[in-house]
């Protein structure tokens, strides 16, 4: 996911894995995201959307704490994706 080109551009990349949320008590649900690049990468978003440690905003996401990270679609929306419930990244089944 962090892998960067010799230009420092970020490297699309596709995941497959599943939604939850405790406090609603829902989840389960199968998503996929092609071509995605993790938030901290896309310099035309916002400061506090790339944001991976917190730094410079009110409230730190903790994102390595939480074991989450925050995925940019290529139409541009972004999604907390918990690492462990990733199933498939590039196609390569993922077993924890």
């Amino acid at each position: 996911m962090d892998r960067l080109t010799h230009k420092n551009k970020p490297i699309p990349f596709s995941i497959i894995f599943y939604s939850a949320d405790k406090k609603l008590k829902k989840g389960g649900e199968r998503k996929e995201i092609k071509g995605g690049v993790l938030t901290k990468h896309v310099k035309g978003l916002p400061m506090h959307y790339r944001m991976v440690d917190g730094f410079g905003s009110s409230k730190s996401p903790r994102h390595y704490e939480n074991a989450t990270r925050n995925i940019s679609s290529p139409d541009g929306s972004i999604t907390k994706v918990h690492i462990r419930l990733i199933t498939y990244f590039n196609g390569l089944r993922i077993i924890w």
